[in-house]
């Protein structure tokens, strides 16, 4: 009896220091740099530092793979690398399912459905909210994009000139494409955020009633 009791206790304290852990990764700020371009293929680096740079956490997503990158105090702790399969037959069949469902998207999805004043105002407020926390010092996105509906890339267009004003330091200079669907976007982000505040940010946006129900309207 004093033995399962004895191994009860170490468990509750090994979870108490998991979750103390985890805590606090939550609530310390870190810094964070994103490097991403989208071609045909989408390139994305994503470097997290914990701890003023005790803690280096590295994401690289490449066409065929996945990094993950571990180190502690600059050595090496976990490196797990995942190589997609057959990634030419999946791209073939995306590229057919893309065409087949083409029509039935454009008739479903309308952005209209999504302009209305309550829902934009919450939206801004939401990103001026998570601007605020995120703190970036840094971003730098240059590139053209442009949708199959003209209405979408003139709607993006009229916002990006909003978040360049609510984004200090920022250098944007994006070109709509009005006459044909393309995105090559190269951007490069640094800055520092808090996790828990923008958790708690996003789930009070996304669980209202009007911002739920546009979010999950089923298409």
């Amino acid at each position: 009896m004093f033995i399962l009791f004895l191994i009860l206790k170490i468990l509750l304290y090994l979870l108490i220091f998991i979750f103390g852990i985890i805590l606090l990764f939550l609530i310390i700020p870190f810094e964070y740099y994103i490097s991403s371009k989208i071609y045909e293929k989408i390139n994305v680096d994503i470097t997290l530092l914990f701890f003023k740079k005790i803690i280096k956490v590295i994401v690289r997503h490449e066409d065929t793979k996945e990094i993950f990158l571990l180190k502690i105090m600059g050595l090496r702790i976990i490196r797990k690398e995942i190589i997609s399969p057959d990634i030419k037959i999946e791209k073939e069949e995306k590229e057919k399912n893309k065409k087949k469902s083409k029509k039935k998207k454009r008739s479903n999805f309308n952005i209209r459905d999504y302009i209305e004043r309550e829902f934009i105002n919450d939206l801004i407020n939401y990103f001026k909210d998570i601007i605020g926390i995120v703190k970036p010092k840094t971003v730098k996105i240059n590139g053209f994009y442009g949708f199959d509906d003209p209405s979408l890339t003139g709607m993006i267009c009229g916002i990006i000139p909003l978040i360049s004003n609510l984004i200090p330091k920022s250098d944007i200079n994006l070109q709509p494409v009005f006459d044909d669907e393309i995105v090559e976007i190269e951007c490069d982000i640094h800055g520092k955020i808090s996790l828990l505040a923008a958790i708690i940010k996003t789930l009070k946006f996304v669980f209202k009633k009007n911002n739920r129900q546009k979010i999950f309207k089923k298409a």
